[in-house]
């Protein structure tokens, strides 16, 4: 009974570089043209995981696979896309780490919060301590594992 009660409130502490050590892969999106715009004012983007801020100038990605948009700060926006300057954007191979959650939970990220359920999503981990949430069946149309 104790030693369940330690690993629940160890799956509860959430998503840290250390997680990533045991079950997890390599994995890059793949090279498909998302469109995006540019938010003229501050707002909340309803994301899968839950509605997020963006503020005037971030890039509004989507729709994608489920007709879902997110919200991407410029400086994150241009780290992660190469822009095609018609409105659509392209993912840079960028390899990353991710793992399917192992438990239910949220990402806080720097734009908000970012709700995950065990078995349902990947936790991409696209830099130390820069985490983002993938529905398991997005992850499956719109990422490749690194070979």
């Amino acid at each position: 009974m104790i030693k369940e009660f330690i690993n629940i409130v160890e799956s509860m502490e959430g998503i840290t570089d250390d997680w990533f050590k045991k079950g997890s892969f390599e994995t890059y999106k793949l090279n498909k043209p998302v469109p995006y715009t540019i938010a003229d004012s501050d707002g909340v983007t309803k994301t899968l995981e839950g509605p997020v801020e963006h503020r005037a100038g971030h890039y509004i990605m989507g729709p994608g696979p489920k007709e879902e948009f997110w919200p991407l700060d410029p400086d994150n926006f241009h780290s992660k896309y190469n822009d095609n300057k018609d409105g659509t954007a392209t993912p840079k191979k960028i390899d990353k780490i991710a793992k399917l959650a192992d438990h239910d939970g949220v990402v806080k990220a720097s734009w908000g919060d970012l709700n995950y359920k065990s078995g349902e999503d990947y936790i991409v981990r696209h830099g130390p301590g820069d985490y983002g949430v993938v529905k398991k069946d997005i992850f499956a149309q719109t990422y490749e594992v690194s070979k």
